[in-house]
């Protein structure tokens, strides 16, 4: 009892001190962590996929002009969707596949059934897409489709500057 009582307090501005170092320290390593797990550096760029091909062409256009397509895309799939009745939700296939995992005994015939349907459902979606973005550009003026090239030359450039970090040094 009389150790407890005799040995010094710590202040309370060092207390104060210590818990903000602490702080700091775990905001830095949090800081460094978030950075790591969100800009990965692999040793070379994914190839691209999907979506990634498009993503130029689209970053070209003006956001009027971009906004216009997206608004094109969506009548689009609103149409396709009241010609051909009641689609199932994307989200079906996810769910289907999740059941397939969970079932005994597994059937991997199915499985792949299923990622092969929602793989040609968003093959349609990304070729409907592409017929869009063709009709697009085809309704642009010569002015307004040199300034739209110009602005996708600049786009590739970029790309093609950020591949250049990814690819493997000799």
């Amino acid at each position: 009892m009389a150790d407890a009582e005799s040995r010094p307090k710590m202040r309370r501005g060092l207390r104060v001190l210590l818990f903000a170092s602490l702080a700091l320290n775990l905001a830095v390593v949090g800081v460094g962590a978030g950075f790591v797990l969100r800009h990965p550096v692999p040793d070379r760029a994914p190839p691209p996929r999907g979506r990634d091909f498009v993503f130029p062409y689209t970053s070209a256009f003006s956001e009027e002009q971009r906004r216009e397509l997206g608004r094109n895309l969506r009548q689009s799939f609103k149409h396709d969707r009241a010609q051909g009745g009641e689609r199932p939700s994307f989200v079906d296939g996810y769910n289907a596949a999740l059941d397939l995992l969970r079932a005994e005994p597994f059937d991997s015939a199915a499985f792949g059934a299923t990622l092969e349907a929602q793989s040609a459902r968003g093959e349609a979606r990304q070729k409907a897409g592409q017929r869009l973005l063709v009709d697009y550009v085809a309704t642009l003026d010569p002015e307004e489709r040199r300034a739209y090239a110009d602005r996708l030359e600049a786009e590739i450039a970029k790309i093609a500057e950020h591949a250049k970090r990814f690819r493997p040094k000799d």
